[in-house]
């Protein structure tokens, strides 16, 4: 399915929600406590950047103002968006992110806008970090009981943990399947997958995941390499590649997609029009909306809610700050040589500062480890689509020649 259908298919989904009664609020950080929303008996739904919005208003956005902001704050003037209830802004992440929160309250003063601040040394986990991002999120669940009637309900909370645990297990299973043998399930067909569940976090979008999850379970186990798959499962969660065993004979090149918050699907889909490339090329992605995502470590029910939430959040794998950056590049260079990697696509949304301050480090952590890479700016629209193509195809042709 194209980058627009899945598009479509998304947008459905939320439109018989709300046919259905249901309360959207959308959030746009990948690191947003998706239980938290539905202990209040809302939905959370992520807004996304959209390909068919044209990026603009210089005049009523920052100059330092990402594509990725322009496209958002696009998309709600022209009434692009779905019908939301509310949305949720992020503080302490970037400062694009954070003055379009500010600037949409004033332009929008009918939208209901939540903010949610987390701690600025968010890499380092420690007991007052945690803390004080827990305050942050009970501070959160006050302003949603407050203003929508809707009290933080305990079975509720436990239901969503359940929902969103089914989708990261399965998601966790489909993307170390793919790293053992990235024929086993598309790409496109992974990102399509969690890209439902992140837009419309519903039981129908999660089974989807589990059944896929088990038909893949079937076939690297009549395959034998059920316990490969185990084994690289167990790395990627634990951040620990010692034990991580795959099988001989691998078909190459085999190359990781690296970045923040770029779109999997729409770069799925790029991959796959591409003349002679096979989409299985790509082995693995490390993006904000696939892989950081999906391995965020699970909720325990018998904790409590928000220290619990504010754990799994810090513990996630960590978006583009000067803070972390060691231990992510430590961990990006022992995964691309216990992964049996060939090369690295960095890509970078346009004119993001916190993108292209990573950019140097991950292609100085891959070069010291002797993997080539190539760093490819992409915008929400793709307007370049056709240089990115051939940009892609020659550092892939390169890693076939060697």
């Amino acid at each position: 399915m194209s980058n627009e259908g899945v598009i479509e298919q998304s947008t459905a989904g939320l439109m018989q929600l709300v046919a259905a009664g249901e309360e959207l609020i959308g959030y746009i950080y990948p690191h947003t406590p998706l239980e938290l929303f539905m202990a209040h008996g809302l939905i959370p739904s992520l807004i996304r950047t959209l390909p068919q919005v044209p990026s603009g208003f210089e005049a009523s956005l920052q100059t330092f103002a990402c594509s990725y902001i322009r496209n958002l704050y696009s998309q709600r003037t022209s009434n692009q968006m779905p019908p939301l209830t509310g949305i949720l802004f992020p503080s302490n992440t970037c400062d694009s992110l954070q003055n379009l929160g500010d600037i949409w309250r004033v332009r929008f003063p009918e939208d209901r806008v939540f903010r949610l601040t987390y701690p600025v040394t968010r890499n380092i986990i420690d007991d007052s970090t945690q803390r004080y991002l827990a305050e942050e999120l009970r501070l959160l669940s006050e302003s949603l009981t407050t203003i929508f009637e809707r009290p933080f309900l305990k079975e509720s909370y436990n239901r969503g943990i359940s929902l969103v645990r089914e989708f990261r297990e399965g998601a966790k299973f489909l993307y170390s399947a793919r790293v053992v043998n990235p024929k086993i399930i598309s790409y496109s067909d992974v990102a399509q997958l969690v890209r439902v569940f992140l837009t419309t976090p519903t039981a129908a979008a999660a089974s989807a995941i589990t059944e896929a999850a088990n038909s893949v379970k079937k076939m690297v186990t009549d395959l034998g390499i059920f316990e490969n798959v185990e084994s690289v499962m167990t790395a990627l969660v634990n951040r620990d590649f010692e034990n991580v065993q795959l099988p001989e004979n691998l078909d190459a090149p085999r190359v990781v997609v690296a970045g923040g918050m770029i779109e999997p699907q729409a770069l799925g889909t790029l991959i796959k029009d591409i003349p002679d490339i096979p989409e299985s090329v790509i082995t693995l992605d490390l993006l904000s909306f696939g892989f950081k995502s999906v391995f965020t470590p699970p909720l325990d029910e018998s904790e409590d809610p928000f220290m619990e939430m504010a754990k799994s959040l810090l513990a996630a794998p960590g978006e583009p700050t000067q803070e972390g950056l060691k231990h992510r590049m430590i961990f990006l260079k022992d995964l691309l040589t216990n992964l049996s990697i060939h090369g690295l696509l960095i890509c970078e949304q346009s004119f993001c500062d916190p993108d292209q301050f990573e950019a140097p480090s991950i292609e100085r952590a891959a070069s010291e480890v002797g993997i080539k890479t190539t760093r490819i700016p992409i915008d929400p629209e793709l307007s370049d689509k056709a240089r990115i193509e051939v940009r892609i195809q020659s550092f892939l042709e390169t890693l076939t020649e060697r």
